[in-house]
């Protein structure tokens, strides 16, 4: 009688299980619509998508000497907030960089990660895919004194096919310009 008990109960338990096969929910997961207008995310992350190619860069020093620096720039970014940006500088560019008191790493900067757009207070911040290994980083914090370094918030106006992006130093001014055309 315990070889049928257990052959009873197995397919007592077999036939539960499959008849306790999950249903579609009936009710709608409560959720908000995705706001829509001038200030939100959405609408501001898709105005600044695309390829962008740099036109003009300029650093001033924090004393408020400015020197526009010989570059070669490209940036993009996608659907999802993927941000991709490659500075290419010049000889002269480097030294121009370093006549205002800021040495970069190296000719070429290039990096990608996320980008957090804040449309009220027109920012775009960029957030490196290894955010949370890098918070309490000596070399990073040296890097973020840099006002041309990317991890800097870039402060952003649109006008047409124009992007302005600047960073700024501590005091307010601006640091970094750089003017990118959107590519077709």
């Amino acid at each position: 009688m315990t070889r049928l008990s257990a052959t009873i109960t197995g397919g007592l338990a077999c036939l539960a299980l499959t008849a306790c096969a999950g249903a579609p929910r009936q009710r709608p997961l409560p959720t908000k619509p995705i706001a829509q207008g001038a200030d939100t995310v959405e609408t501001a992350r898709r105005a600044l998508q695309g390829h962008w190619r740099l036109e003009s860069l300029t650093v001033a020093a924090d004393d408020g000497r400015t020197m526009p620096i010989e570059a070669a720039g490209r940036m993009e970014l996608d659907d999802f907030g993927n941000l991709t940006i490659e500075y290419r500088m010049s000889e002269a560019g480097i030294k121009a960089l370093e006549s205002v008191g800021l040495t970069p790493p190296n000719p070429v900067i290039s990096t990608t990660g996320q980008a957090a757009i804040d449309p009220a207070q027109h920012r775009i911040t960029y957030v490196p895919p290894n955010v949370a290994e890098r918070a309490f980083d000596p070399k990073l914090a040296a890097a973020r004194a840099n006002p041309f370094a990317l991890e800097r918030i870039r402060y952003y106006t649109l006008e047409g096919d124009v992007l302005t992006l600047a960073t700024r130093y501590d005091n307010g001014r601006d640091a970094a310009t750089s003017r990118w055309k959107r590519m077709p």
